[in-house]
């Protein structure tokens, strides 16, 4: 564990360190969610709120949404951003043909890899939705009725969404070591706006109710798909795959 640590630690001091990459990261998630908490906001939320009784399902369904999508982009932006380019940087450089000539097992490199890119997307993402729930509540809900906010949506905003990205993270870095890293780039690169356009839909036409149990199964079922197929391709996980790719 302490190599993994030390391994995780070095990868995400890398890729702090462009400033410009950074910069241009922090903007583009702003703008996102700044958009998005606006959007949902005005269409959502301040109408159901100026009727004399609010109604609840409306108003808890826009609230879900703003976190959700929130998390959902801070984590996606920021594996956007490193998954590519620490997987390139890493094999141009014979970083990977380096540490596995250590005593470091291939397992190990991956696991530690995978963390360096998802772990600053999990601190991004949880901070900003932790504001956007703390933003929408104090201007629209606790002078009216409370603070608000379900089991349900803490569940699927800040646990199953993160772990949602864990699984990518093993999943694209693995299709990296083994193969290309444009091949798992690509799967980044579809997988957040595909997915967020997705599921907000199904929030919006009440296919799935976002502040439900369903909402939030549907979400960990997903992490555990993802994180099967990650489980299931480890096999392939060898130094000779890693060294030939």
């Amino acid at each position: 564990m302490r190599e993994i640590a030390l391994i995780t630690a070095a990868t995400i001091r890398n890729n702090l360190r462009s400033k410009i990459t950074v910069a241009l990261l922090m903007a583009v998630v702003l703008i996102c969610v700044a958009g998005l908490v606006i959007a949902f906001s005005l269409l959502m939320i301040a109408p159901a709120m100026e009727v004399e009784i609010p109604d609840r399902p409306t108003v808890e369904t826009g609230l879900s949404l703003i976190v959700y999508t929130t998390c959902l982009i801070g984590l996606g932006v920021n594996l956007n951003a490193f998954g590519f380019q620490t997987m390139t940087r890493e094999k141009t450089r014979g970083n990977i043909e380096a540490l596995l000539a250590t005593p470091l097992k291939a397992s190990q490199i991956w696991v530690a890899k995978s963390f360096a890119i998802f772990l600053p997307g999990l601190v991004l993402g949880e901070v900003l939705a932790l504001i956007s729930l703390l933003a929408v509540n104090f201007i629209y809900f606790v002078p009216v009725a409370g603070f608000l906010l379900n089991p349900w949506i803490f569940l699927s905003c800040f646990v199953a969404v993160p772990l949602i990205y864990l699984s990518l993270s093993f999943l694209v870095y693995l299709i990296g070591l083994i193969g290309k890293p444009a091949t798992g780039n690509v799967i980044v690169q579809v997988f957040l706006p595909v997915f967020t356009s997705l599921m907000i839909n199904l929030g919006v036409h009440h296919v799935l109710d976002a502040t439900s149990w369903s909402f939030a199964l549907a979400n960990l079922g997903l992490a555990g798909a993802i994180g099967t197929i990650a489980i299931l391709l480890r096999r392939r996980l060898t130094n000779e795959r890693i060294i030939l790719s």
